[in-house]
């Protein structure tokens, strides 16, 4: 049986080392495609036994061999058994995912993944196994930060009120990222059939494009994005506030959405037959909805996300050269690879990886611009892209989040003090806290500030060398990562903060859950400078508080169940992160990847996530704090 992705399919539930992973008990249907597959099988099997059994006379009388005779009966009772090992009468177990008819609770085959803008549903051994009695070795026996076993962070229970301690503010439903992949993408299989997207596009980062989304009050007039440069957005959207709209990036790649699928499971859970992306990987933009509005964090418009070819871009032989055309410099989509935005220098910039161009070690970064066009209406609409000239990179492997504003406190007049004009810096690793501080790109940033690039200046000259503040001795360390791609001022302490993961085990491996790694969880941290706020710019930063480790319940229902688990995804990860509203009583904004393959985002009361965050002492790290069950 094919098996999608280049893995075996895992072995029945029953011997999987995770207990939820075994799908419920139904009797077949004959509307189910599994108990047709069944019932197929059955009836060949009657056939073939019919045939040995007559050969087996015929022989016996012409030959009067009962020796042959016995050898045939014990070869069909043998093919009886090892059939009925497979397919037993009563009870029957369900095949995995496959759904039930309608009436039994679970979903009918034509509702599954009918609608691209829902979650997608998912077969019960894509969840975590949260409940599950008998977990595998590598999540029994593992570390964890407090030795606290992972929990919810957004029950169903506390969406749209208090949470059930009454503390908190409200945390909105988690909505899917809806990106329309129909201009790159034909949806209709060779039959006719409308199939979901090959991917969704997975790990979106979503930020706010308010001038300053931590407050708006007189005594904090700081900014993190000048909105001159959001003017052909505001232009698209004439009758809508610039700045109660969200950004939001995605990356459609190559993805795990069929991830062990048999071909069977393919067609019920409606998903693409395609093995890549078609058009090849690209990263889109998208305007959204603020979470406030009736329908939050809808997708009102979007663009892929495009490179301007006004530069070499690139550092092997593969670089991509430039190129002109009678209106300015070519453009093209590109593989912008796990893309994340931050702020610098009043702009939105993204943080990704290339890994064809520039290595798998390096994360790139460029400002995007956003250019007024009109569609073929004349209808105003935007175009994003990136140039060339305009490339940073930045070595320190996978997953850094870059800090480009410091808070100092509040001062004594009631405001909050930032650190003036702050150079770029990348927290390359949580554990220990690694800092490379003076990120800097000169001729980039005299062009980008309005003044003339330097001759000569190009993407393929070496950067100036960052000194690297590696924080800590301990030769020991954790294997939490950071996740999101910006560490988020939090002005009230003076703190950044961030979200990071795990994922278990700690290699990433191929193996029956997942191509890479699976079974995620996550923590909020906050790092700030030692000493006091009079001298803290300048020194380095170090661990504050810790959060212990959770997971985004899961919104798949699997076919064969009539409503989601209370469980999680088996692959989760937090590629977004911010603060909309004060650090205190605002919210949070979480976007995160599910099963690489689809992406949600919803809102968290800031007093939860103050919370959750504890004090470390003063030189701890995050192994300190890593203990067994």
């Amino acid at each position: 049986m094919a098996v999608y992705r280049g893995n075996k399919r895992p072995e029945p539930p029953s011997a999987l080392p995770h207990a939820t992973h075994q799908p419920p008990t139904a009797t077949p249907s004959l509307r189910t495609n599994g108990s047709r597959a069944a019932l197929s099988a059955t009836r060949r099997s009657a056939r073939k036994r019919t045939t040995i059994v007559m050969l087996s006379f015929l022989f016996a009388v012409v030959a009067g061999s009962a020796g042959l005779s016995y050898y045939v009966h014990t070869l069909v009772e043998d093919m009886k058994r090892q059939e009925g090992a497979q397919h037993p009468e009563q009870p029957a177990v369900q095949p995995k995912g496959m759904p039930k008819s309608v009436g039994e609770g679970g979903k009918s085959s034509s509702a599954i993944n009918s609608d691209r803008c829902a979650f997608r549903s998912y077969p019960s051994n894509r969840l975590y196994g949260l409940s599950s009695k008998s977990p595998p070795k590598f999540l029994s026996e593992a570390a964890y930060i407090r030795g606290q076993w992972p929990i919810i962070i957004n029950p169903i229970e506390d969406d749209g009120r208090a949470t059930t301690s009454g503390k908190y503010g409200q945390q909105t439903a988690p909505v899917k990222v809806c990106v329309d992949t129909t201009s790159w993408e034909n949806l209709s299989d060779k039959d006719g059939k409308e199939r979901l997207p090959f991917t969704d596009g997975h790990n979106p980062s979503v930020v706010s494009l308010a001038p300053n989304p931590y407050a708006a009050d007189a005594n904090n007039p700081h900014t993190r994005l000048d909105p001159k440069y959001l003017d052909p957005i505001a232009s698209a959207f004439p009758s809508d506030d610039i700045h109660s709209l969200f950004l939001g990036v995605t990356i459609f790649g190559g993805g795990q959405c069929k991830f062990g699928f048999s071909e069977e499971e393919v067609d019920a859970y409606n998903l693409s037959l395609h093995e890549e992306p078609q058009g090849g990987k690209r990263a889109v933009i998208a305007i959204l909805a603020p979470p406030s509005s009736e329908h939050p964090f809808r997708t009102l418009a979007q663009t892929t996300l495009l490179l301007e070819r006004d530069a070499n871009y690139g550092k092997n032989r593969r670089a991509i050269k430039p190129e002109t055309t009678d209106s300015g410099f070519a453009r093209m989509h590109q593989e912008f690879d796990d893309p994340r935005l931050f702020f610098h220098l009043d702009r939105v910039w993204v943080l990704y990886r290339n890994g064809p161009l520039f290595g798998y070690t390096d994360q790139i970064h460029n400002p995007i611009h956003f250019e007024e066009a009109k569609d073929e209406k004349g209808n105003a609409k935007f175009v994003a892209y990136v140039k060339a000239s305009e490339t940073v990179r930045v070595g320190g492997g996978r997953n850094i989040a870059l800090i480009s504003e410091e808070p100092m406190g509040s001062n004594a007049s009631g405001g909050m003090d930032w650190v003036s004009s702050p150079s770029l810096q990348a927290l390359t690793w949580v554990d220990p806290v690694t800092v490379k501080d003076d990120i800097r790109f000169p001729e980039i940033e005299k062009k980008l500030q309005g003044r003339r690039l330097l001759e000569g200046s190009n993407a393929d000259e070496p950067l100036p060398s960052p000194r690297h503040r590696r924080l800590g001795s301990k030769p020991a360390k954790s294997h939490i990562h950071g996740t999101n791609g910006y560490m988020v001022p939090l002005p009230s302490t003076g703190e950044l903060l961030g979200i990071a993961h795990f994922h278990r085990p700690e290699d990433r491996k191929s193996s029956d859950f997942a191509l890479h790694g699976h079974h995620y969880t996550h923590a909020f941290f906050t790092i700030a400078r030692e000493g006091g706020d009079e001298e803290k710019d300048g020194r380095p930063f170090k661990l504050k508080r810790l959060s212990n480790e959770f997971v985004f319940r899961a919104n798949s229902v699997p076919a064969s169940e009539a409503r989601a688990q209370v469980d999680a995804d088996i692959i989760q990860f937090a590629s977004g992160l911010d603060v909309f509203g004060s650090d205190v009583d605002g919210q949070a904004i979480i976007s995160y990847g599910i099963n690489d393959c689809e992406g949600g985002v919803f809102t968290l009361p800031m007093k939860k996530v103050q919370t959750m965050l504890m004090e470390v002492k003063p030189g701890q790290e995050v192994v300190d704090l890593m203990e067994t069950q």
